[in-house]
């Protein structure tokens, strides 16, 4: 039994020593066969890393080739983790106290604890280098540079940022760069730092460009398209809208690392590629007198009175110039702006709680996009077309008795009567004299009719033809942020009540509400972009455009020779224009419209005439004036207009003033808009002044000051 035992024993090892040289062969063969590339490549992956860098941004022109936006270079003190991590912590620290102790008496105000937040920031991979002060003079980077051996790990590099040479023109149209942030990095499809899959060689993927408009051109613009944390991104404006062409392709810096992480060498260097141009549509000569006229209106108005004794606060303001033909903007002024400079370096938490404090003024609101106003008479355009489109304007519909008040037809109780304004009365009008005297009885009988006669007419017969003007939706203009406006309805409004019986009296829609919709007041809401397209669709005689800030996407040659050479860029994109619908209306009806609507500056009755002849163009323009009343506040002052208008030339400009709080459309905006159009219609703009000429830049704000304080005063309420 114990020599069966022993061979049993040994017949049991052998079997569990075979067992196990045959699972370690079987291992063998699996690592140095089967699964020998991914270990090469985890192998290559853990001694190489590829830097990203990023380029110069493309520039911003406007339609003339003028540079607006730029791409500078900027001398950037950081830090170089691979020495700094090779220190002792006491060490470390020596370095940041004396650099930021450096940078103090230079000038560049460095707190010791941001740079001890930034060595440690995980937004950047470990062989990028950090900033840490940007825009330094030269003078801080020939210091650093001459005592590179006191402050190792300091880099001092230069780095592109952007650069504005009009200051503060057209900062709403531009937008602003900023740090891209974590949900901007996922959309684009970039890898946060710790998340699955994530590295410091996340691949560069390639996409066409997404950016808006209509196309055509040489080449399709296509781009490589690669984030990071840490990365520059457009923030507002162009820059946000155009970020995919403007944005450079990146570089990268191959290097090579051993198993501590430390440099060994540097493999590849491929440099970044500049961003491609955008020329706007706006001419910034035009721009910069909408932007100097508008501010200087509203600083004359602060603090007047109305005469209810309103005071005029004016706390913002708009103007907007389309070309009718093709939707492009010409120019697109919002008050108050912003400096887009302070951006370049980020934004601090004061600076950015002082860009969004209601007293400020909100600066960085696009007014002419994003604001709504109770569009007042300018919406008469509106129910003019709809009473000849439901057929209800017919012989002997169509001429009505003014006496300066009008009895709402079935109506009981003490609120049955509605009023011109100053209960002046029109005598006889027809829709042409109507529309030039902005007679509001005409309006309220139409729109009185309209809802005594819904089984005819149907319920919204107003709204439709608004709606085929475009309000109540986006234009569509390629901003972020475009407020929609508010077209509201029987149905809209029951929907609200129900959805919030608390906020609303009754859910029920009355002849008051249509009336009151038929002037542009009540529940109407527009935006100033809306007013200008509207406008811009009936001068060209009904055809409706998207609007449009860009032109052309091009590729530079060259950035030292001049941007607009046609021989020095490359055609990416043409933006061609974009037709969102059009207006049926017949000839002769579309005539008694116009004919009414030029009357508001060429009759001796319009409501706009006399501040025509003060600021006389070089052709007549035609329009509307609007006063919005608001509760407890001065009047919305508000014009809409074209030209040139009456001479069978095609209209080329079409212009909306909006400015709340302000007083009556034909004291405040309609003078405003002539001011504006009067050097543009002879031709005689001047330049606009560059930032850097202060003096040329005072002195037209002075012209602009003195121009504002001379307004006539029509005697007009709207």
């Amino acid at each position: 039994m114990d020599t069966d035992s022993t061979h049993v024993r040994l017949s049991a090892i052998g079997i569990v020593a075979v067992s196990l040289f045959l699972a370690l062969f079987m291992r063998l063969w699996f690592l140095q066969g089967i699964d020998r590339q991914a270990f090469e490549a985890a192998s290559v992956s853990n001694r190489v890393r590829v830097i990203h860098e990023e380029g110069p941004r493309g520039r911003i022109l406007d339609r003339n080739g003028k540079i607006l936006v730029d791409s500078e270079t900027s001398i950037v003190v950081s830090l170089d983790r691979e020495p700094l991590r090779k220190m002792e912590e006491p060490e470390r620290n020596a370095v940041f106290v004396s650099l930021a102790d450096t940078l103090q008496q230079l000038g560049v105000p460095t707190k010791l604890s941001l740079i001890e937040k930034r060595y440690a920031d995980l937004r950047y991979a470990p062989q990028e280098y950090v900033p840490i002060a940007d825009d330094v003079d030269p003078s801080v980077e020939i210091y650093l540079m001459e005592r590179a051996d006191r402050y190792p790990g300091i880099i001092v590099e230069r780095k592109a940022i952007r650069s504005y040479p009009y200051g503060n023109l057209a900062a709403h149209l531009l937008g602003y760069v900023g740090e891209i942030n974590e949900k901007e990095l996922v959309e684009r499809g970039g890898q946060l730092p710790g998340s699955e899959n994530s590295s410091t060689t996340a691949p560069t993927t390639t996409a066409p460009s997404t950016s808006p408009g209509s196309s055509s051109g040489a080449d399709s613009g296509t781009r490589l398209t690669d984030y990071r944390l840490g990365d520059s991104i457009g923030k507002g404006g162009v820059e946000r809208s155009y970020e995919a062409d403007l944005r450079a392709v990146p570089g990268e810096r191959t290097i090579e690392v051993n198993a501590k992480g430390d440099l060994v060498d540097v493999l590849s260097l491929k440099s970044p590629v500049v961003g491609d141009d955008i020329w706007l549509t706006i001419d910034i000569d035009l721009q910069a007198h909408a932007e100097r006229l508008l501010a200087a209106k509203i600083q004359d108005l602060r603090g007047g009175r109305d005469k209810d004794n309103n005071r005029l606060n004016a706390p913002q303001g708009s103007v907007v110039i389309e070309d009718p033909q093709n939707g492009q903007i010409l120019a697109m002024a919002s008050y108050p702006d912003y400096d887009p400079s302070v951006t370049v370096n980020g934004i601090s938490q004061e600076q950015w709680e002082a860009f969004n404090d209601p007293n400020s003024g909100l600066p960085l609101v696009n007014w002419a996009l994003q604001g709504t106003y109770a569009p007042g008479s300018t919406f008469k355009l509106y129910t003019a077309l709809a009473g000849y489109n439901s057929g209800y304007l017919r012989d002997g519909t169509e001429v009505v008795n003014d006496p300066g008040v009008y009895t709402i037809e079935n109506c009981k109780g003490e609120k049955c009567e509605v009023r011109n304004a100053g209960s002046t009365p029109h005598g006889t009008v027809n829709m042409a004299s109507a529309l030039t005297v902005s007679s509001d009885v005409y309006f309220y009988k139409l729109a009185d009719k309209f809802w005594n006669l819904t089984d005819q007419y149907g319920e919204t017969p107003i709204q439709d033809a608004a709606a085929q003007f475009g309000l109540g939706a986006k234009t569509g203009v390629p901003l972020s942020g475009e407020n929609p406006g508010r077209l509201p309805t029987p149905a809209s409004r029951k929907a609200a009540f129900e959805a919030r019986p608390d906020l609303f009296m009754t859910g029920d829609w009355r002849s008051g509400d249509n009336i009151n919709t038929s002037i542009g007041q009540g529940d109407v809401l527009a935006t100033p972009l809306q007013i200008v397209n509207s406008y811009a669709t009936f001068a060209n005689g009904g055809t409706r455009y998207q609007p449009q800030i860009v032109t052309k996407v091009t590729r530079p040659n060259d950035l030292t020779l001049p941007a607009n050479d046609p021989a020095n860029y490359k055609l990416i994109r043409q933006v061609e224009p974009v037709v969102q619908g059009t207006i049926q209306i017949q000839p002769d009806q579309y005539a008694k419209i116009y004919d009414g609507l030029l009357g508001v500056t060429q009759s001796a009755l319009g409501t706009a005439s006399a501040s025509w002849q003060a600021s006389k163009t070089a052709w007549p323009m035609a329009g509307k004036t609007g006063t919005a009343q608001v509760s407890k506040k001065a009047d919305t002052s508000l014009f809409a207009a074209w030209g040139p208008a009456g001479t069978g030339e095609p209209a080329r400009y079409a212009i909306s003033v909006v400015v709340p709080e302000s007083g009556f459309g034909g004291e405040v905006a309609a003078p405003l808009a002539f001011r504006i159009m009067e050097p543009l219609s002879f031709g005689t703009l001047l330049p606009a002044c560059l930032s850097a000429d202060q003096s040329a830049c005072a002195a037209a704000a002075d012209a602009a000051s003195a121009a504002s304080g001379n307004d006539v005063t029509s005697g007009s309420a709207d």
